[in-house]
């Protein structure tokens, strides 16, 4: 493309798309194996993770974290070009919600010494700043925002991933999560609902909120969990969220609800 091309796109998704299909990496599966030979991280579960977050960028439904970002535009060769740089470091500040960033500025996030500059314009601090700062001069910390987020946080059901799901007719059952970003929010069911299948034995609903340890992330993080009520006896192999599952409903026992 022509350098006043890069102007055209109005969002970052629609020009990391772009730079993937330049590129050759019409599916992700390329793209995310360069990524985690990247990073150091090869294993199977580190590459289905990041060829879903890549699914997941392109289309808009999430933002990458900015180092995340960063290694991307390594991948995609976008320093080469300058007007594509700036306009990669725009779109992508703007997603954030950020004030759009200066040539100068992105130097920071690309590892060079910042170069010399006018004084830039005052940031405004989002609201959280001063909270901790008038915490702080007040001799209460500014740690209360974080103990309630971390309070809920512990308060969500925690699930885990079983390859084999045994269940009696009429129980309802937290099975499986599906997680965002690491650091980010997990998806809305409409983004997870494509990636549950239909069953003969039951039906899958949203499960709401819930806690999962993440290999990937290595740790436990916040997702979109996934019900399954059982409704008929049998037993059926599944492919839920990427894993294979196989699940076996018997007729006898006394239902339980979660």
């Amino acid at each position: 493309m022509k350098e006043d091309d890069w102007d055209d796109f109005q969002t970052w998704s629609q020009l990391f798309d772009v730079l993937c299909k330049r590129d050759g990496h019409y599916d992700n599966a390329s793209l995310a194996s360069e990524y985690c030979n990247h990073v150091g991280k090869n294993g199977r579960d580190n590459f289905d993770a990041i060829q879903k977050n890549l699914r997941s960028w392109r289309l808009g439904r999430h933002l990458p974290l900015r180092r995340n970002m960063m290694v991307l535009a390594k991948l995609l060769d976008v320093e080469r070009d300058p007007c594509l740089n700036n306009r990669w470091m725009h779109l992508y500040a703007v997603a954030r919600g950020e004030p759009a960033m200066e040539p100068a500025m992105q130097q920071e996030d690309a590892g060079r010494q910042p170069v010399a500059a006018a004084e830039p314009a005052k940031r405004r601090r989002p609201i959280w700043h001063w909270l901790a700062i008038g915490a702080l001069a007040t001799g209460t910390g500014f740690t209360f925002d974080f103990a309630v987020d971390r309070w809920a946080f512990k308060k969500l059901p925690m699930i885990g991933y079983d390859a084999r799901v045994r269940m009696v007719v009429g129980e309802s059952r937290l099975i499986h999560g599906d997680r965002g970003d690491c650091d980010g929010r997990p998806p809305d069911w409409y983004y997870t609902l494509p990636r549950v299948p239909v069953s003969a034995l039951g039906t899958f609903s949203d499960g709401g909120l819930a806690r999962k340890m993440s290999n990937f992330c290595n740790r436990v993080v916040e997702v979109r969990a996934v019900r399954f009520t059982a409704t008929d006896a049998g037993m059926e192999e599944i492919r839920l969220l990427d894993d294979f599952m196989k699940i076996e409903v018997t007729g006898a026992g006394h239902p339980r609800q979660e």
